[in-house]
């Protein structure tokens, strides 16, 4: 996994180094909160020895001290010095137990030894450690006055009293927190790294062409609106997703220059990849570039697009192909009448069969000839095999995979179903690409209009935007400039004139 994958792993799983962290902090929290208060109190000893006169003796005197001092770190955590303790303060507990809280050290190359205390009670701290230094002080002279003589050889003093604590040692919930924070963004990144490496989803350009066999068409990013209108609308004159679809529209174009694909299969894997809504858009964009576009409602299942562009659904292509009606008779123009399209129809009993047969592919032959473009919203690959026959008789078929949803194995099944029939597969439309992360596919550099001028201040809204959309009705119809050339409809006879 490369530093470019965990980081993008961690952009999309943001959230989880967020949950991590709050419960890092929540348990830190709790900890801190149920740990009782501990206060710690020091005091120090100064060991010297008895006797030293001149300066020879003085020197042995201090490497005895030197020696004795670690033996002393023992004494002052074993339990004789603890058993003086709590008898002198009376306290309710055993002196194994407050041997326990005591802590000594010898500093090294020194005769000083550093006694704490840690303790419920910084009082009680700081009482158990005055008393340690004064039954310490005795119980060397003790041990360290030969039998028969009357003075130690070894002399332990208090160089500094113990003092009362002021804050607690335990808990310190400022460290706490930062640990606890710190371990549960840790915990967060691998699981947002984890969740990336077991994600079996369509997410990249890689993953297409290795699943799928072909390349990938276009790339169009989440748009919220086009959940309610289905179309996308320039409304300024420039949309991200207006320019996506048109960007499919020139990829399309170049695909194979020497024999573009003019009748195509709108289909994907399973539903709700939003192949419809490609297929509705890729067509008004079509038309937009000034070709003779035909729509057709291939998914006699479940019908969308005379929803999504609020047309009429009664009669159409089940009619057709049943004989009861003519092509023409049960089009409908949208807008300018450079799109039409026609509806599926009523549901039949046999919709593969219908779809496989040779009416539909006159049908296809017919609408190919008077049209530069004929779209087709087929059916899903995996459920049923109509997308499947329909790409047979046209000139290929894209698949629309949903980013992040459409799993790996589908699209694989998806482009092997094709395959297997020799259908032609143009490529894959990777859709509802997350804005966090379209950044990769090309997204977030904006290009739009320059204001004009001439359309004058009455020809801006609220927000000073300019309204293009209500010129744009009366304006000609601009061909794309990478648009194939329109086919030249056959001119008629001339009249012949009687003499």
């Amino acid at each position: 996994m490369e530093l470019k994958d965990v980081v993008q792993a961690l952009r999309s799983g943001w959230w989880l180094l967020v949950v991590g962290l709050l419960i890092g902090l929540a348990a830190a929290s709790a900890v801190t909160l149920q740990t009782t208060p501990l206060y710690a109190s020091s005091t120090q000893l100064f060991v010297s020895t008895t006797g030293t006169d001149d300066t020879s003796t003085a020197y042995q005197g201090n490497l005895f001290s030197q020696q004795r001092v670690t033996s002393y770190v023992q004494l002052l955590t074993g339990e004789q010095v603890a058993g003086r303790v709590v008898e002198e303060l009376q306290l309710a507990e055993s002196p194994g137990e407050l041997a326990a809280s005591v802590t000594a050290s010898a500093i090294p190359d020194t005769v000083l030894l550093d006694v704490t205390v840690t303790r419920p009670s910084a009082t009680e701290a700081r009482d158990i450690a005055a008393v340690i230094g004064e039954q310490f002080t005795d119980l060397v002279t003790e041990l360290e006055t030969p039998e028969g003589a009357t003075a130690s050889m070894v002399k332990v003093t208090v160089t500094e009293a113990p003092k009362v604590a002021e804050a607690p040692t335990t808990p310190q919930p400022m460290r706490n927190l930062a640990l606890g924070g710190l371990a549960g963004l840790l915990v967060g990144a691998g699981a947002a790294i984890g969740r990336e490496r077991l994600d079996n989803t369509v997410k990249t350009a890689d993953d297409v062409s290795r699943l799928a066999g072909a390349g990938l068409v276009g790339a169009l990013v989440e748009d919220p609106a086009l959940s309610e209108r289905h179309v996308a609308e320039d409304e300024d004159g420039y949309s991200e997703t207006g320019e996506a679809y048109r960007q499919i529209r020139t990829n399309l174009q170049f695909l194979d220059v020497d024999d573009p694909a003019r009748t195509i299969v709108i289909t994907s894997s399973l539903p709700g990849e939003g192949k419809t809504t490609v297929a509705v858009n890729l067509a008004v964009v079509l038309a937009q570039s000034g070709a003779r576009v035909a729509l057709i409602e291939g998914d006699l299942r479940r019908p969308r697009v005379t929803r999504y562009l609020g047309m009429i659904s009664g009669a159409g292509l089940s009619n057709v192909l049943a004989g009861n009606a003519d092509y023409h008779e049960l089009t409908q123009p949208f807008r300018d009448g450079k799109l039409t399209v026609l509806a599926a129809g009523p549901m039949p009993p046999n919709p593969s069969e219908m779809l496989g047969s040779k009416q539909m592919r006159m049908l296809l032959a017919q609408a190919r000839q008077e049209n530069d473009y004929v779209l087709v919203d087929a059916p899903p690959l995996l459920p049923v095999t109509d997308a499947a026959v329909l790409s047979v008789a046209a000139d290929g078929a894209i698949i629309v995979a949903r980013h992040g949803v459409t799993t790996k194995a589908q699209l694989e099944q998806a482009a092997a179903n094709l395959h297997r029939i020799d259908a032609k597969l143009l490529g894959v439309v990777l859709n509802r690409i997350p804005p966090k992360v379209a950044g990769g596919y090309g997204y977030g550099y904006g290009y739009s209009y320059d204001a004009r001028p001439e359309l004058g201040a009455e020809a801006r809204d609220k927000d000073g935007r300019q309204k293009l959309a209500t010129h744009t009705t009366s304006m000609p119809a601009v061909r794309d400039a990478t648009a194939p050339p329109l086919r030249e409809r056959p001119k008629p006879p001339a009249p012949k004139h009687s003499r």
